[in-house]
């Protein structure tokens, strides 16, 4: 299942790449990610805060499979952002000739 959403959401990032501004398609796409996040974290909390019993319930259930899906949403959207990123990424990571000589 992730391979099919990792393969879905980046053919959603071509199509919206093509079709709007790099600014609004960083703001979207890391709209989403945030938004992932935040839905696998509560999915998290209410499964911390229900505990585990050793037979799960359907309600039991119904948590992991949030879990489940907005962890692969979150890990496929995470990738994509860092794609998008990857310039400010590179230069954070890369050290400045400017500085170096300066020093």
């Amino acid at each position: 299942m992730e391979i099919y959403l990792l393969a879905a959401l980046l053919f959603l990032y071509v199509v919206t790449a093509m079709l709007i501004k790099e600014n609004l398609l960083q703001k979207i796409w890391t709209s989403a990610f945030i938004c992932a996040g935040f839905l696998l974290f509560t999915a998290l909390f209410f499964l911390r805060v229900r505990g585990q019993d050793v037979m799960l319930t359907a309600d039991d259930f119904n948590w992991y499979f949030f879990l489940y899906v907005f962890g692969s949403l979150a890990f496929a959207l995470g990738l994509i952002n860092l794609w998008i990123y990857r310039r400010a990424l590179w230069q954070m990571w890369r050290p400045e000739s400017d500085t170096a000589q300066k020093e």
